[in-house]
């Protein structure tokens, strides 16, 4: 899912950004003409369960296992791993999902998009980027975690 995270926050969405009602187009397409979202949630949520099944795994889901820096190191990126995983189920779909709507709107008046709605699509495209570009944060501290928590002597 990290690969692309980064793909949507630092190339698709500015791209749109850019390309104006082309653009428009092309994520409307990409939202509601494809399984793109309900792929990347299923994806992410596969990811989460994994990783919990494996934590369980590893940990039986003993307390004792944090005493470890290994166990520490682990649950930490674990953690950030699931907050990052609500973000994009509670937060970033809530907000497509408004941008959904607007579009709808926009396509069935057959015109340009009104001013209020430029701004409502403006101010929401921003939010999913400063949440997404957050949420990339928990990501990273996931896989950090995950990544070097075997290393973790302490």
């Amino acid at each position: 899912m990290g690969r692309g995270f980064i793909f949507i926050i630092y190339f698709l969405q500015p791209t749109v950004r850019a390309t104006g009602a082309e653009g428009t187009k092309v994520m409307q397409h990409l939202t509601r003409g494809t399984r793109f979202t309900s792929t990347v949630y299923a994806a992410a949520t596969l990811n989460m369960l994994s990783g919990l099944i494996m934590y369980w795994v590893i940990s039986g889901f003993d307390l004792s296992f944090l005493t470890s820096g290994y166990g520490l190191v682990l649950t930490i990126g674990a953690i950030a791993g699931l907050v990052a995983w609500l973000v994009v189920i509670l937060v970033i779909r809530d907000v497509l999902k408004r941008m959904a709507g607007i579009g709808q709107q926009i396509q069935a008046q057959g015109a340009p998009p009104t001013p209020d709605q430029s701004a409502q699509l403006g101010a929401l495209g921003a939010r999913l980027m400063s949440v997404g570009q957050a949420n990339l944060v928990f990501m990273t501290i996931s896989l950090l975690g995950m990544s070097v928590a075997q290393y973790a002597a302490f």
